[in-house]
């Protein structure tokens, strides 16, 4: 398992989820891909997708005044 980050802060719909699309296509199972925003649709529209696609969603934390960090697990 390895751990790769994405910084997608300001970036705004529909950028952050085509983003952590596109690298979460580039993973292997188990991997890892902790993935910071700064918009808060996003911050809820990722995890979603990837629930929706199976990826395991294994935290989500706020981390600023207005930033998350998403942390998800290829399927």
């Amino acid at each position: 398992m390895a751990k790769y980050s994405l910084d997608v802060t300001g970036e705004i719909c529909p950028y952050p989820l085509m983003l952590t699309r596109q690298k979460m296509g580039k993973l292997t199972v188990g991997d890892q891909l902790v993935v910071t925003v700064d918009y808060a649709k996003s911050a809820e529209d990722i995890p979603r997708w990837a629930k929706e696609e199976g990826h395991s969603v294994l935290a989500i934390s706020e981390v600023g005044r207005t930033q998350w960090e998403i942390v998800l697990e290829k399927a």
